[in-house]
């Protein structure tokens, strides 16, 4: 022990390079405990938002799986719009833009995307709910809803394995009305 207290006496520049370094670990662990909360918030925001985009997912696919069922009545329809749009609500609650990404293919542009998909699906099925009136659905529009939601499934789906968003044309949408609305 006292020949390496003989040898750092002998060099007395190594103080100042123990400093150095001393000075260089003090200010990368101030560094990481002042910031180690704010990279916990976006882990737990990226996270939040995939669980919200699981949740729409599986309430409307739940609402998919029910109309198979049996013949729903204008009830059962608003049942599942209530479902749908108390999961619309957390969306909009979501704090998107303290998202890391923000960009044409980010989480806060495809939370935005569902919302609006979840919130057309509601519209939809508020329209057949009215037109139903106190009566159960045939056999072919509860196909129809089922085919109808289906899509809006596939849409999701392609949101949530990160597939690019883009715009439908006009084409599209002409060749879904039936022949009496073109």
């Amino acid at each position: 022990m006292s020949s390496l207290i003989g040898w750092l006496e002998a060099h007395d520049k190594l103080a100042g390079w123990a400093q150095f370094f001393g000075a260089f670990i003090a200010l990368a662990v101030t560094y990481v405990t002042a910031f180690a909360p704010h990279w916990r918030r976006k882990r737990q925001l990226a996270s939040a938002s995939d669980r919200l985009v699981s949740h729409g997912y599986e309430a409307l696919e739940s609402a998919r799986r029910t109309f198979g069922l049996f013949f729903p009545s204008s009830i059962n329809i608003n049942a599942a719009t209530i479902a749908l749009r108390s999961i619309i609500n957390e969306l909009n609650k979501f704090p998107i833009y303290e998202l890391d990404d923000q960009g044409a293919n980010s989480k806060a542009r495809r939370l935005v995307a569902i919302s609006v998909t979840l919130e057309g699906t509601c519209l939809f099925l508020d329209k057949v709910a009215f037109d139903l009136g106190n009566e159960q659905m045939s056999v072919d529009d509860r196909d129809f809803v089922r085919e109808w939601l289906a899509d809006r499934l596939k849409t999701i789906q392609a949101m949530m394995a990160g597939k690019p968003l883009s715009r439908p044309e006009a084409s599209d949408f002409v060749s879904d009305l039936p022949s009496g609305r073109r």
